[in-house]
C-alpha cells in the first residue's frame, strides 16, 4: 500500500538524519593531546654561592632536582664573600645569596634596597662539631707562645673582609681587641697558604678550610666558634629579583630550598657526599673529616645574636641606624615552605 504525502515524509526522515548528527558532534569526545608534549618553561634565576659546607642544601636542592619540580631553573653564580655578592643582590643580577650578615647589608636595607634574610643556612651550636673557629700556626702553639686568645697580643691575624664582629667577639677572650693585633684581611684559600709560609700568626676559618688547614699540618684550633659566636646564624638572602619582582617564585624557591635542607642534615650519605665534592672540589676524604655544619629544618633565624651584632655595628660606627627586625628578616617564605612540607623534626626554637 503505497504511503501518503510521501514529499513530507522524505523531509521528516531527512531532518531526524540531521538533527542526530548533530548531536553526535556535539557529544564526542575531543581528541587526546598528542604524547610528548612540551612541558611548562621553568623560571630562571640566579643564586649566588661560596663553594663551602654550609651552602650545602643549595647544592643538594639543585642536583635532587627540588628546583625544577618547583617550576625553577637554578644557575649557580661563584662569589668569593657575602659582601662581594650584595651589589649582585640588591641589582637584581641575581635573586638568592648567603653568608655572614655584614654592614653593607643593614645600611643598604636602610636606604631602602629590596634585600631580606630568609632563612638559615648554618647555625653554630654547643654540641656541635666545628664549622668555624680560629687557629694559630703549631709551631707557635706547640712551643707554648700561643696557646690562649690573650698570647695573640702584637701578632698577626687574618681573617676575611665579612670577619669584623667575629673577630672582636674572639679577640675579646683574651681581652684583645684589633688595636692589640695587626689585622690582615685576606681570603679564606690565602690564609692556609700564609700558615705554611709563617705569613701569618693566626687566623679565622671556616668548613672546608679548618679541615684542609690541620690537614696540612701546619696549625691547630686554638678556639672554636661557638665559645665567641654561639647559636650565630648565616643567614639566606633574597634580593631584588625576588623580594620586589617576583615574591611568588621565592616561595617556591624555599620549599625546594627546604628540602635541601632536610636531606642535607641526613649527614655524609653517598649522594650527598658526591654533591658536595662536585661543588666544594674537595676530595671525598676530607669531605668525609669536615664539620657539616647544621641548618634548622624549619629555616628560622634566631633574633638575639643578630640583635647584638647590629647593636654591636652600630655603636662601632659600622653603620648610621639600626633598623627592626621585620625590616631585616622576612619569616614569610619558610612560614609558607612549612605549610607545604609539613612539620619538620630537629627544628631550633627562634629566640625573641
Amino acid at each position: 500500500m503505497a504511503m501518503k504525502n510521501t514529499p513530507c515524509f522524505t523531509l521528516l526522515i531527512v531532518l531526524i538524519i540531521l538533527l542526530a548528527t548533530i548531536t553526535a558532534a556535539c557529544v564526542t569526545p575531543a581528541s587526546p593531546a598528542p604524547s610528548g608534549a612540551p612541558a611548562p618553561a621553568l623560571t630562571s634565576m640566579k643564586v649566588g654561592y661560596q663553594p663551602i659546607i654550609s651552602f650545602g642544601p643549595l647544592f643538594i636542592a639543585k642536583e635532587e632536582g627540588f628546583f625544577e619540580q618547583q617550576g625553577i631553573a637554578v644557575e649557580m653564580v661563584k662569589f668569593s664573600s657575602a659582601s662581594e655578592s650584595l651589589p649582585a643582590l640588591i641589582n637584581g643580577d641575581i635573586a638568592v645569596s648567603g653568608g655572614q650578615l655584614n654592614p653593607g647589608l643593614i645600611n643598604a636595607i636602610h636606604e631602602g634596597a629590596h634585600v631580606r634574610v630568609v632563612a638559615d643556612k648554618g647555625i653554630i651550636l654547643s654540641d656541635s662539631c666545628t664549622s668555624a673557629a680560629i687557629l694559630v700556626r703549631r709551631d707557635l702553639f706547640e712551643s707554648g707562645a700561643v696557646t690562649t686568645v690573650s698570647d695573640l697580643r702584637g701578632r698577626k691575624v687574618a681573617a676575611g673582609t665579612d670577619q669584623p664582629y667575629t673577630m672582636f667577639r674572639a679577640l675579646a677572650l683574651g681581652n684583645l681587641t684589633t688595636n692589640d693585633v695587626e689585622m690582615i684581611d685576606m681570603p679564606r684559600p690565602s690564609i692556609l697558604v700564609a700558615f705554611e709560609n709563617g705569613a701569618i700568626d693566626a687566623g679565622f676559618l671556616m668548613e672546608p678550610y679548618i679541615t684542609e688547614a690541620v690537614r696540612r699540618n701546619k696549625s691547630v684550633v686554638l678556639v672554636k666558634g661557638y665559645d665567641f659566636t654561639p647559636n650565630n646564624s648565616n643567614p639566606l638572602y633574597y634580593g631584588t629579583a625576588i623580594i620586589k619582582t617576583n615574591p611568588e617564585l621565592g616561595k617556591r624557591f624555599m620549599v625546594a630550598y627546604l628540602q635541601g635542607v632536610r636531606q642535607y642534615n641526613q649527614g655524609k650519605t653517598e649522594r650527598n657526599l658526591e654533591i658536595l665534592a662536585k661543588y666544594t672540589q674537595l676530595d671525598r676524604d676530607v669531605l668525609n673529616e669536615t664539620c657539616w655544619v647544621y641548618v634548622a629544618e624549619n629555616g628560622e633565624v634566631p633574633e638575639a645574636p643578630v640583635r647584638e651584632f647590629m647593636d654591636w655595628m652600630y655603636a662601632n660606627k659600622k653603620i648610621t641606624h639600626t633598623i627592626d627586625m621585620d625590616q631585616l628578616i622576612d619569616r614569610s617564605y619558610v612560614q609558607y615552605a612549612n605549610g607545604v612540607l609539613g612539620n619538620m623534626t630537629g627544628n631550633i626554637s627562634q629566640d625573641k
